[in-house]
């Protein structure tokens, strides 16, 4: 009985209650916008890619006409452009950085009409940064999360839970009738991970067990916690359909203990609040999926030369959805890898192969090698006594590690991991490096609700400036 019940609220969800939403009372396209990128997926890279051109020559052209930032470069440089080989023209364009938009900030945008709303970055790498955004990029952003949601097997209205980690995002689903009506047709319960106490952990898994989601969609560092809690004190927990992580780069070894103690697949998604969700990966889990109408993505070394498929760089990204504040170009602060290959599961979407964090994780050493942060991961993860951790790189001969204990009054079990992970630092670093040892209460989010796990604060630079 309960069974069916639970079916018959799923179908009036779907079929009634969130189309009437979303037509009559958001009085939006983002159904709409949802079949067209359904379309798309099936259709060949070719024709996606031409569909991409188009877009990225109206915004360009767009831009040259309407933002003074663009028109004053367009005019300095005598910019030149056509549809056939915007892709390539586009480079010439310099790289946009959050220090430009600071800079020139009064110069970037144009309202159109009066669906405008101002927005910031996450601020997970430093000062955030301030721009603009309209209900056509919203409209888009929303039906890519729901396509992607749809590749991991989540239907319109199936009950779902959302860890989420990000405040101003919990708050903004709150806020109003318009949040309250949303947030009770959906099918969403909304769980709040910046900060979780053992305590909210425990009461978590008991939520999830009753409400049994067929999909959990979650920030990454929240699940692993609850993942590994799980784990330590053997405890029962309903294993949904999926679990969706965001919000962090899904390393291998927390991929693998959030599927085992699930038991069930997790699939990994991309993006950030200045654009969006970028990628995520489809059933057969080959990369991730980039959408060509709604984002173009370059990966450039640090010079800003284009690398080819299978090197890592940082990913330069172009909205071509958001026309009040054109972001052409952004340094979004991220590395990762483009594939040349297409993806067995038919789509005609190119594949981002691999996000391998933020350029602010990304370690160098005496002799001036760039690390990947996510290799010290595995220095930590398994290891019995801690709960939580974080590297931080102050300098080229300093590197700070927090460290939060599973049990604080047995300090004294931590020597022999602290002199294991010192050996295995100063191994990857390939040279000695002083590194100080925190035992910490907590590892504190950023204001976006992410916990990073590895940082370098040491500079390095991109097209002759350097990257913050």
């Amino acid at each position: 009985m309960l069974e069916n019940y639970s079916v018959f609220n799923t179908n009036l969800r779907r079929k009634i209650l969130i189309p009437f939403y979303w037509k009559y009372i958001n009085q939006s396209n983002v159904l709409n916008y949802l079949d067209k990128l359904k379309d798309y997926q099936w259709k060949s890279w070719e024709e996606n890619q031409r569909l991409q051109r188009k877009r990225l020559f109206l915004l360009i052209k767009y831009a040259g006409k309407n933002i003074p930032y663009y028109q004053n470069i367009f005019q300095s440089s005598n910019f030149t452009f056509s549809e056939p080989t915007i892709l390539e023209d586009v480079k010439r364009l310099p790289v946009l950085t959050k220090e430009t938009i600071r800079t020139h900030f009064d110069e970037l945008y144009c309202f159109q009409d009066k669906t405008y709303y101002r927005n910031t970055s996450g601020g997970s790498t430093g000062e955030p940064v301030i721009f603009y955004q309209d209900k056509e990029y919203l409209n888009w952003a929303n039906a890519a999360k729901r396509l992607f949601n749809e590749w991991a097997g989540r239907r319109l209205g199936d009950p779902m839970i959302k860890l989420w980690g990000s405040l101003s995002d919990i708050l903004e689903v709150d806020l109003g009738f318009k949040g309250f009506l949303r947030r009770q047709i959906s099918g969403i319960t909304i769980l709040n991970s910046y900060r979780m106490t053992e305590k909210d952990v425990e009461k978590y898994v008991r939520i999830i067990n009753a409400k049994k989601p067929d999909f959990i969609l979650t920030y990454t560092n929240g699940i692993s916690e609850i993942a590994n809690f799980i784990r330590e004190y053997q405890l029962s927990i309903h294993s949904p359909s999926s679990i969706m992580t965001a919000a962090g780069v899904l390393y291998p070894e927390v991929k693998k203990t959030i599927e085992e103690v699930f038991q069930t697949k997790v699939f990994n998604r991309y993006g950030s609040r200045e654009v969006s969700d970028i990628a995520c990966n489809c059933e057969k889990d080959n990369g991730l999926h980039l959408i060509p109408s709604i984002h173009y993505l370059e990966v450039v070394d640090h010079k800003g030369n284009p690398v080819r498929p299978g090197v890592t760089g940082n990913l330069i990204v172009t909205l071509l959805t958001n026309y009040t504040m054109p972001l052409i170009r952004y340094q979004i602060g991220d590395r990762g890898i483009l594939s040349d290959k297409m993806c067995s599961c038919g789509r005609g979407f190119p594949l981002l192969k691999k996000v391998k964090g933020r350029m602010r994780s990304v370690f160098r050493n005496k002799e001036g090698d760039y690390i990947d942060g996510g290799a010290f991961i595995r220095f930590f993860y398994f290891r019995n006594n801690i709960k939580q951790f974080q590297v931080i790189q102050k300098s080229l001969e300093l590197i700070t590690v927090n460290i939060v204990l599973k049990d604080k009054s047995r300090k004294e079990i931590i020597e022999k991991d602290i002199l294991e992970i010192s050996d295995s630092i100063n191994k990857i670093m390939k040279s000695k490096v002083v590194i100080q040892f925190n035992l910490v209460d907590e590892v504190q989010p950023s204001s976006s609700g992410k916990h990073g796990y590895v940082i370098s604060k040491v500079k390095f630079f991109l097209q002759g400036k350097e990257a913050r």
